[in-house]
């Protein structure tokens, strides 16, 4: 089995109103390889376990607060590499999947080497979650307010963040087997 095979997705939930603690579920990568993936079989976990605790109405009203990707190689290189290749269709969900005869030719090897490069001088930020890289040095160069993001308990709501830094359209975060990767599009 590859090296990346081997991550782990770590999924938290928590209560969106009240403190009633954390439950992190681990989810092996060769198992969901994807976070949609990954993020429904935690909670299909959390629900089959609230179900048979002392409050489950409470526990299972929780939602996601993080998705975090512990991968088994943490390598920024190639988590930029895994997404010019992403970009020119050579990777999807599944993996790797088989080119028509003569679809990977030298021009388009040439353009996954010139993406990869603008991508490669483009990067914000990397590390194992968006909460990982926005609460190191790379989040506090890139000027990201994150008050505006924090629920009633004071937690930040990682996904509101997410989808505002996709919304904009000037840059864009992946979750690869190398790590999450925070890339400006502009």
């Amino acid at each position: 089995m590859a090296g990346w095979m081997r991550g782990m997705w770590s999924v938290s939930l928590r209560h969106p109103e009240r403190e009633v603690g954390t439950f992190t579920y681990l989810v092996p990568h060769w198992q969901e390889r994807t976070e949609g993936a990954a993020r429904l079989a935690a909670t299909a976990r959390h629900t089959d376990r609230a179900s048979v605790m002392l409050d489950p109405v409470t526990l299972g009203e929780m939602v996601i607060g993080e998705v975090a990707y512990r991968a088994a190689v943490r390598s920024q290189e190639r988590a930029v590499a895994w997404v010019a290749l992403v970009q020119h269709d050579a990777i999807d969900a599944r993996g790797w999947h088989a080119a028509e005869s003569g679809e990977r030719d030298d021009l388009w090897r040439q353009q996954v080497r010139e993406m990869h490069e603008r991508y490669r001088e483009r990067v914000i930020g990397f590390g194992d979650s968006l909460a990982d890289i926005l609460t190191s040095s790379a989040g506090a160069e890139a000027g990201w307010d994150l008050q505006p993001y924090r629920d009633g308990l004071g937690r930040i709501v990682w996904d509101d963040v997410r989808a505002d830094i996709h919304k904009s359209g000037l840059s864009y975060t992946w979750h690869t087997p190398y790590g999450v990767v925070w890339i400006n599009q502009g």
